[in-house]
């Protein structure tokens, strides 16, 4: 089988900030044709690593190639095809929307009859000859994305992408994303939403206190850990027998809620569980399995004290 051609690839990647180690020896390997998820809490290093591969902040030790190319040999050559969404996005807040596409079209060398299209695509025609300076954060976001697109990128990095944005636009800067990666752009995003890289993502990284603690696909990252399934179980009538019948075969992890009950359980278990229901003679409505989920995963991973002491924080 052909190895993957990496479009984003790091070795031993570091970053200090006086006495902090915001980044540690970071390998990374974003392949061509990934939806790439980028997680960590706040103050795990993720806008400080996309920093370094898009060359805006210098790294202290490590390589960075993007598209084959050592960015310390021919650092511009390595970012053309690049489109960057930074996580706090400013512009020229005198300028409006389509002066703002036109601007970023003549640094990208792209056409601009592009930035119209762009504009619309995000839904801010409406709004193309406003100054940015009268725009909520959400509308400042939206042209963000718009100047991102510019030239069709081979490479889309998204520094929180949805920060800001209400549900029904988080949902459209969702389809663009899968929309462009259906077209054989790469996307690799960071995020803090779990349930956005799960529904996104093939290839996901996990990264605290500067650290990678695992990089791999959504489903090795959901499935590997302890983190057991749930099945849950609705009887009919009153279900302190059926949890008596489910103790009794030996499963403790076991919680109820009304005649709804909730086991954690091995998959090759979950038959004898229902078995035992059946021997007792317990009629069951419903019953469905919960996989562990990438939030799961993530808990499991880092846990709750590396969340609440993060490296530094929007790093």
């Amino acid at each position: 089988m052909t190895e993957p051609e990496h479009i984003i690839k790091t070795i031993g990647l570091s970053k200090n900030f006086k006495q902090v180690r915001a980044v540690d020896n970071l390998d990374l390997t974003v392949n061509k044709g990934d939806i790439y998820g980028f997680l960590g809490p706040n103050g795990a290093g993720k806008t400080t690593t996309i920093k370094m591969i898009l060359d805006l902040v210098r790294s202290d030790e490590g390589e960075i190639w993007l598209n084959g190319v050592n960015i310390a040999d021919n650092g511009v050559s390595a970012r053309e095809g690049i489109g960057y969404l930074p996580e706090r996005t400013q512009f020229y807040r005198n300028l409006t929307a389509i002066q703002t596409m036109d601007f970023f079209a003549e640094l990208k060398g792209v056409d601009k009859a592009e930035c119209d299209e762009l504009l619309a695509k995000v839904g801010m025609d409406r709004w193309r000859d406003k100054k940015l300076g009268t725009f909520s954060k959400g509308m400042v976001q939206l042209v963000g994305v718009a100047q991102a697109l510019l030239g069709e990128p081979k490479l889309l990095i998204l520094d929180e992408p949805t920060s800001g944005l209400d549900p029904r636009w988080s949902r459209v800067l969702k389809d663009i994303m899968l929309e462009m990666n259906g077209k054989g752009t790469t996307v690799f995003f960071s995020s803090h939403l779990l349930s956005e890289v799960q529904e996104l993502c093939n290839r996901v990284a996990i990264l605290n206190q500067g650290h990678m603690i695992i990089e791999d696909t959504v489903a090795n990252v959901s499935g590997g850990m302890t983190h057991k399934p749930k099945l849950v179980i609705r009887v009919s009538g009153e279900a302190d027998q059926a949890v008596q019948a489910i103790r009794d075969g030996g499963f403790d992890e076991v919680e109820v809620h009304g005649n709804q009950i909730s086991v954690l359980v091995e998959s090759k278990d979950k038959s004898k569980i229902l078995g035992l229901l059946s021997e007792a003679q317990i009629s069951i409505e419903d019953f469905k399995t919960i996989e562990p989920s990438l939030e799961d995963a993530f808990m499991s991973y880092i846990g709750n004290e590396a969340i609440a002491g993060g490296v530094i924080d929007g790093a």
